[in-house]
């Protein structure tokens, strides 16, 4: 018990807390480029333009850096065995470079997947760190955790901090395809509630997706949350099958020209939006500001699915020409759009409740998880009466979606 309490106060719960920490320094950076941006009043010419100049930036940073094409979602899978090799100090910063230079120029991808991934590499190194202590010191060697458990805290910590959600962060970063790490949940916990508390004290306890009123349950929206959840199955389906398509035919490709190519698409794409909704980023980002523009309600069903299709193309281009980026935002914002659609469609009240239905079934389908975007919903939204539909919807998603 000791050994256990001196782990999770001298190692896990300092390495939670460094990561929110950085995740606050991050975010607020980024925010302040896109007011320098908009007090210019490029915001809607950068929207448009950017995302080729970051693809390009990407492609020629990962060709002749040696690094080649960077997939997050495989590191993390490697990390699970192998979590030292797998983030050695050098290659990660080279591939946060890539990373900031995806997102930070608006490619369609999401910051919680760099921040994961960073966490997991951050924790890499504070084992590494520690284990160095440990060769000189004989108090250090009590601190000593299983690399594999340390890593996971790190990302979990990464994760409370940017969805503003522990629970959640938590689940993400042990959910692995619908089973759950429970040896490790505890330190991902801990890591998580630090990394939380750190990034509040910084950025405040604002929700993530912010709703403007209370939702309750009714027995009828529930029903409708079946067919919605099938929808989203459908879509999710769709959006795996395009992504494979881009990455089979543009693979061919040598870094640059692929993200050259990708990134003339991204700037048509980014077209219709700058036009027909300057100041919305429909194609740009993870799309946080999309979802909570659809939240507001009377989105009609045409312009809704615009919004998916124009989203959906932007992230499979993205990352078919080589970009480095998340998938769980983006994944979120293309359900909201779809769940928006439905809503209006079937004229349901309770306006933005399908909207968030929809944001889990279609994450849960395309991530191939039941537990996690349930709970990220009820804990970035601050809204309980969500999780019985969300639930409904997200078994229905996944259930039909089948694995990869």
């Amino acid at each position: 018990m000791l050994a256990h309490a001196r782990r999770l106060a001298l190692a896990v719960l300092p390495l939670g807390a460094c990561m929110g920490v950085v995740a606050a320094l991050a975010l607020t950076g980024i925010e302040r480029f896109e007011a320098l941006l908009q007090g210019q009043g490029l915001r809607n010419a950068a929207m448009v333009a950017t995302p080729l100049v970051g693809l390009l930036l990407t492609g020629l940073w990962l060709q002749f850096s040696g690094l080649g094409e960077v997939s997050l979602g495989r590191d993390l899978a490697e990390a699970r065995h192998h979590p030292l090799g797998t983030f050695r100090f050098l290659p990660s910063l080279g591939k946060a470079a890539a990373c900031a230079l995806t997102i930070g120029f608006g490619g369609s991808a999401g910051v919680e997947g760099p921040a994961r991934w960073l966490g997991a590499a951050v924790g890499a190194q504070f084992h590494r760190l520690f284990r160095r202590l440990a060769r000189r010191f004989r108090w250090a060697r009590r601190l000593l955790a299983q690399p594999g458990v340390v890593v996971m805290a790190g990302s979990a910590a990464a994760l409370a901090a940017v969805f503003r959600a522990p629970i959640a962060g938590a689940l993400l970063a042990t959910e692995h395809d619908g089973d759950l790490s429970t040896d490790r949940m505890a330190p991902a916990l801990a890591a998580s509630a630090s990394g939380f508390l750190a990034f509040i004290a910084f950025r405040g306890a604002t929700p993530l997706l912010g709703t403007a009123g209370s939702y309750h349950l009714v027995a009828r929206e529930i029903l409708w949350a079946l067919p919605l959840g099938l929808g989203c199955a459908v879509a999710a389906s769709f959006y795996r099958r395009l992504l494979r398509f881009g990455r089979h035919h543009l693979g061919r490709l040598p870094l640059p020209v692929r993200a050259g190519l990708a990134g003339l698409g991204l700037m048509v794409l980014a077209l219709p939006g700058a036009w027909l909704w300057p100041g919305l980023p429909v194609t740009q980002g993870g799309g946080i500001e999309l979802v909570t523009h659809l939240l507001r309600g009377g989105t009609l069903p045409s312009r809704a699915l615009a919004f998916l299709a124009l989203k959906l193309a932007a992230t499979a281009l993205t990352f078919a020409g080589g970009g480095v980026g998340g998938t769980w935002l983006p994944s979120v914002t293309m359900g909201a759009a779809l769940g928006a659609a439905f809503e209006a469609w079937a004229g349901l009240g309770q306006p933005g409740l399908f909207v968030l239905v929809g944001a889990s079934a279609f994450t849960g389908a395309v991530h191939r998880s039941l537990l996690t975007p349930v709970v990220f919903l009820a804990e970035t939204t601050g809204q309980a009466a969500l999780v019985v539909p969300a639930l409904v919807a997200t078994v229905a998603a996944y259930q039909a979606s089948g694995p990869e």
